[in-house]
């Protein structure tokens, strides 16, 4: 009986609340440089980004993937909440990297591992601002068309090397269309659940102890 209360409990614990999401564009993209925007990377065009839109309940978005022909000039992978034209606050930025230069489109992942609020707009982007080097790059980004994600759209910033213009400046949404690329998110543990792998941990403890 003790036994059965036991695995009850942890298999509540362990259980995910809900199963895990994944937005993705890539079904209505078709790998060619015909369907690219271009150039990111470039003196001026400094950051390509996609907003996306939470659902009702938070998620934790564990990765998100663009695919990107050749870049030569170091950037660095972001996250940051959306106000409708510009981010309002960065809650990921990873150090700066750079891939070796091809002719062919490549999936560049990120796992930012960060908390997105329900009901929510956020924006995942790449940028060269604030850490260019005189390295210019105009690679292409896979593209689609606008109605592959109906919660965003492809955006950019021609910020050249000011930082400040993320959060200050409006960012452009003029060409329409969506990026290539999928975001997943899985949901964030609820309270109750710590609460019942907690009380399986100390059951597991009381039962060793009896055994000794």
């Amino acid at each position: 009986m003790k036994k059965s209360l036991l695995a009850l409990l942890l298999s509540c614990a362990l259980a995910p609340a809900a199963y895990a999401d994944t937005i993705s564009t890539l079904d209505q993209w078709d790998g060619t440089i015909d369907s690219s925007v271009s150039p990111f990377g470039n003196p001026d065009t400094a950051t390509y980004g996609q907003t996306i839109t939470t659902g009702n309940v938070a998620q934790v978005l564990q990765s998100f993937t663009f695919n990107l022909t050749a870049l030569d000039a170091a950037f660095t992978v972001e996250v940051g909440t959306w106000t409708g034209s510009n981010v309002g606050e960065v809650i990921y930025r990873s150090d700066p990297f750079s891939f070796t230069a091809q002719s062919e489109f490549t999936a560049i992942t990120a796992t930012p591992d960060v908390t997105l609020n329900a009901n929510s707009q956020y924006v995942l982007y790449f940028t060269t601002s604030g850490i260019q080097d005189n390295t210019s790059s105009t690679n292409a980004w896979g593209f689609t068309a606008d109605t592959a994600y109906s919660g965003g759209t492809f955006v950019y910033l021609n910020n050249g090397n000011d930082r400040s213009q993320l959060t200050s400046a409006a960012w452009n949404s003029a060409l329409g269309g969506d990026l290539a690329f999928t975001a997943t998110l899985a949901p964030v543990p609820e309270p109750s659940t710590y609460g019942l792998l907690l009380a399986g941990l100390g059951l597991v403890g009381v039962f060793a102890r009896r055994r000794k």
